[in-house]
């Protein structure tokens, strides 16, 4: 199971959508980030610019940063699929780090384009 996002994930975003990544962001020692086109774990926040890194999110802290935007986000598996549900938006994917990617994207606005299925 893929357990956090990817540097190729983040690369889906505008600039603009970079900063608003960014405004969720808190860093933590612990964390990895996408910094200089590497990824890495954060062991010391000391010298961590992160102007110039973004996170790599864990399943924890995607679900915890829906749950702060959509406390009704409902997320289940489904026929060997994850599935993360709001009122009006549903994501699937085979991996649940990835439907909940495409939750968050769909939070901050960054595609453009229309989520997988809009609930009726």
């Amino acid at each position: 199971m893929k357990q956090r996002l990817t540097a190729s994930q983040l690369q889906q975003l505008s600039e603009g959508q970079v900063e608003q990544l960014r405004s969720l962001w808190t860093p933590q020692e612990g964390d990895y980030i996408y910094t200089s086109g590497q990824e890495e774990m954060v062991y010391y926040l000391n010298g961590l610019v992160k102007t110039k890194s973004l996170p790599l999110f864990s399943i924890g802290q995607l679900l915890e940063l829906l749950h702060e935007r959509q406390p009704s986000m409902r997320v289940q598996a489904v026929n060997g699929e994850w599935r993360a549900a709001t009122s009006r938006y549903e994501w699937t994917a085979s991996e649940l780090c990835d439907a909940l990617w495409e939750a968050l994207k769909q939070e901050l606005n960054v595609d453009g384009m229309e989520p997988q299925t809009e609930c009726v």
